[in-house]
């Protein structure tokens, strides 16, 4: 009993901050969620280390010196931060940092070269995860076109086995070729299956 209740311990010490890192990180850029498990735990205890890793002398200390007992309301508090605050706050400084490209801008200023090999797995995942509101034209296989404006109520499915897609506003072409919305439209779902071509317009 004692040893799963410590194995518990361990897993929630040692995978939670990452997992709260790459949740908050997840809101700004995409991230693969097709990982295999073990690649998955090591990412998640790559991050968990890195918020440990400035504090380590000090936990050892305190381990050491018995601190749990002697001041339990500071480790309750030490705890909340090193379980959600700091993760929190690397997931946002790191996402953000991410989705602004900092990083390949100060190699840029540094005259430095790298081979990029894309963080992205497919186009339709690089372009959908950071798509801007647009007008899009979808034709279909059978040979239909679907014209649309994708907005924020839109969705576009991540998963890679069902790229199916939500277009919030469907749209009519008049005859003098203006634009116009469907009369009290409520968007159109397009099975992946069916989508021949994709055309975004500004």
């Amino acid at each position: 009993m004692f040893e799963t209740f410590t194995a518990a311990i361990i897993l929630v010490v040692f995978l939670v901050p990452g997992f709260v890192w790459r949740t908050v990180e997840g809101q700004f850029v995409y991230l693969d969620r097709r990982l295999g498990w073990e690649r998955f735990a090591l990412e998640l205890l790559t991050r968990s280390t890195f918020v440990y890793l400035p504090w380590t002398p000090l936990i050892y200390k305190g381990w050491k010196g018995n601190w749990i007992d002697q001041h339990p309301y500071w480790i309750a508090v030490a705890i909340i931060g090193f379980l959600l605050i700091k993760p929190t706050a690397f997931g946002f400084l790191v996402g953000v940092a991410k989705q602004k490209e900092w990083g390949a801008s100060i190699i840029r200023r540094l005259n430095l070269k790298t081979f990029e090999q894309h963080r992205i797995p497919s186009a339709w995942d690089y372009w959908f995860s950071r798509m801007p509101r647009s007008w899009v034209i979808v034709t279909l296989k059978i040979g239909n076109k679907v014209h649309g404006y994708m907005a924020t109520s839109s969705y576009v499915s991540s998963d890679s086995n069902e790229r199916d897609i939500y277009i919030s506003h469907t749209v009519h072409i008049k005859e003098n070729g203006e634009w116009e919305f469907v009369k009290d439209t409520m968007g159109v779902y397009i099975r992946g299956e069916e989508i021949s071509l994709i055309e975004f317009i500004h």
